[in-house]
C-alpha cells in the first residue's frame, strides 16, 4: 500500500505539470504567448542567448534541473538553489554551439555563504566569432571597411539566497544584459527570483522561477550616429542619431517537480544499498517569445562518484518538421532535443571537484557539446 500511495502522490503532482504544459501552449498561459500556428513571436526579444541551456549537467538533462540545481550554476536557473551553499563554491564552462559555427558561449560563477544565506556573481557571455564585413556595394567584403566584426552578449548578475525553513529555499539576483557590436549596443537591468520546496512526499521537490523580468531599453552607440550636408559651400555636416525600437528581454517562468526516485530514506522506490541513485525530473518553461517547452531528465548516480545522465526537450514548434529523418540532417525527428552526458565526482582537499560532459542533438544545427568545472557547493 505504502508504493501504492507513493505512486498516486507523484501521479497527482505531475498530473499538474501536465496540465500547466497544455495551458501554456498558447494564449492562456502562465506568461503570454503567441497566439495561432505557428508562433509568430520568436526572436523578438533582445538577449535570446539567455533562452541558451548553461553547464553540462543541466544540457545532458534537457534543462530539467529547477527543483534540483544547487551550487553557483543555481543563478542561471533558480537562484533559490544556491541557498545550499555551505562554503566558497566555482563553476565554469564552455559551449561550443552548433557545430563549425563559430559560436561558443562561456560562463563564470562564484558564491559564498554569509548573511544567514549565500552570495553570489555570475557572468554569461555570447560571441558570434568572426563574421565577414561586407556591404550593399560590397557583398562579398570591403577592405577599406575591415575584414571580420563580431557580435557579442553578455550578462552579469549578483544575488542572495536562503533557507527560509528547512524545506523552502528562496533566491533572487540582479541582472546587468548587454549585447550588440561593437559600436551599437543594447543594455538591459533586469531580475531574476525563484523558490524550491521541499515537500516531504516521498523525495518530492518543487521549483519555480521567474527569469529576466525587466523594461525595454533601445540601442545606443556611435555606430547610429550619421551627418548631413547642410550647406553645399562651406560642406558643413548636421550630426544626428537614428532612433530605434526598445526591445524587451525574453521574460520566463520555469517550473519543475523532482524526485529521488532511488538512493535516499523518502525515495519513492526506497533507499535500496545507498550505493546507486536514481533521480528524475519534469520541467515546463513558458517564455514571452515562444511556445511552451516540456523537458524530461534522468540522471543515474554511482557512490556519489560517477553520474550517467539523459534528457529530452519538446520544443513546442516546427523546427523538427516532417517525419522520418529532419531535412537532410540524417538525424531522426525522435532523436532531435535529446542529450546524454556524464559526471566525475572527486574529493579535493575535502571539497568536492565536478567534471561534466554533454551532448545535445540538434539536427542541421549539428549539435551542442558543453564541458564544465564545479568546485565546492554540495
Amino acid at each position: 500500500m505504502t508504493t501504492i500511495r507513493r505512486l498516486a502522490g507523484h501521479a497527482l503532482v505531475l498530473s499538474a505539470v501536465a496540465v500547466a504544459t497544455a495551458g501554456a501552449q498558447g494564449i492562456g498561459g502562465i506568461l503570454p504567448t503567441a497566439g495561432g500556428e505557428p508562433p509568430t513571436r520568436a526572436g523578438t526579444r533582445g538577449a535570446n542567448f539567455l533562452h541558451i541551456l548553461v553547464g553540462a549537467r543541466a544540457n545532458a538533462m534537457g534543462g530539467a534541473v529547477g527543483s534540483n540545481v544547487t551550487g553557483s550554476t543555481a543563478w542561471f536557473y533558480n537562484p533559490a538553489g544556491a541557498a545550499t551553499i555551505e562554503s566558497f563554491s566555482l563553476a565554469a564552462g564552455r559551449q561550443n554551439l552548433y557545430g563549425d559555427l563559430g559560436l561558443k558561449q562561456t560562463y563564470f560563477a562564484a558564491s559564498f555563504p554569509g548573511a544567514g544565506g549565500a552570495f553570489g556573481i555570475a557572468v554569461n557571455s555570447l560571441s558570434s566569432g568572426d563574421i565577414a564585413l561586407t556591404s550593399e556595394t560590397a557583398p562579398y567584403g570591403d577592405p577599406t571597411l575591415g575584414q571580420f566584426f563580431q557580435w557579442s552578449s553578455t550578462a552579469a548578475s549578483a544575488g542572495y539566497a536562503r533557507r527560509l525553513t528547512d524545506r523552502l529555499d528562496v533566491g533572487g539576483s540582479v541582472k546587468f544584459v548587454s549585447e550588440g557590436l561593437p559600436q551599437i549596443k543594447t543594455t538591459w537591468v533586469s531580475g531574476d527570483v525563484g523558490t524550491q520546496f521541499r515537500t516531504g512526499l516521498f523525495g518530492l521537490v518543487l521549483g519555480g522561477s521567474l527569469m529576466s523580468v525587466g523594461t525595454a531599453s533601445h540601442s545606443d552607440g556611435t555606430g547610429l550616429e550619421r551627418g548631413v550636408s547642410t550647406n553645399d559651400v562651406s560642406r558643413e555636416n548636421t550630426r544626428f542619431k537614428l532612433y530605434t525600437r526598445p526591445t524587451d528581454l525574453p521574460t520566463a517562468f520555469r517550473f519543475s517537480a523532482g524526485d529521488d526516485l532511488l538512493g535516499s530514506a523518502e525515495s519513492l522506490f526506497g533507499r535500496g544499498s545507498g550505493i546507486q541513485t536514481v533521480y528524475g525530473e519534469i520541467d515546463v518553461t513558458d517564455a514571452v517569445d515562444g511556445p511552451a517547452q516540456l523537458a524530461l531528465g534522468v540522471e543515474y548516480g554511482f557512490k556519489n562518484t560517477l553520474f550517467v545522465r539523459a534528457g529530452h526537450r519538446f520544443y513546442g514548434d516546427d523546427r523538427a518538421p516532417g517525419s522520418g529523418s529532419y531535412q537532410g540532417s540524417g538525424i531522426n525527428k525522435a532523436a532531435y532535443g535529446t542529450s546524454l552526458g556524464f559526471g566525475l565526482r572527486l574529493p579535493v582537499n575535502k571539497h568536492p571537484f565536478r567534471f561534466e560532459y554533454s551532448f545535445t542533438a540538434l539536427g542541421d544545427l549539428n549539435n551542442i557539446q558543453v564541458f564544465s568545472l564545479e568546485f565546492g557547493g554540495k
